[in-house]
C-alpha cells in the first residue's frame, strides 16, 4: 500500500471517530505519533491539504501499527 493511501486511511479513521464511529481520534493519533494536536485536527477538519513528508511518514507508521489488517 502506498504512503498516500495509508495517510488517507488514517485521516478517514479520525474523521469517522470525530463523528462517533471508531476509536482513532485525533487525540489518540497525536499522542502516538508525536505530532501536535492542532496539526492533526486541521487535516481531519480539511483545513489544510498539503502535508510534509515527515508528518506523512508518522501517519503511515500509525496506519501500520493500528489500521493494517
Amino acid at each position: 500500500m502506498k504512503l498516500t493511501e495509508k495517510v488517507e486511511a488514517v485521516i478517514k479513521a479520525a474523521q469517522a471517530a470525530k463523528d462517533g464511529e471508531g476509536e482513532h481520534t485525533s487525540y489518540r493519533i497525536f499522542k502516538e505519533c508525536g505530532l501536535t494536536q492542532g496539526a492533526i485536527k486541521r487535516y481531519v477538519d480539511g483545513d489544510i491539504s498539503l502535508m510534509g513528508l515527515g508528518v506523512a511518514e508518522m501517519l503511515g507508521e500509525y496506519y501500520d501499527n493500528h489500521l493494517a489488517k
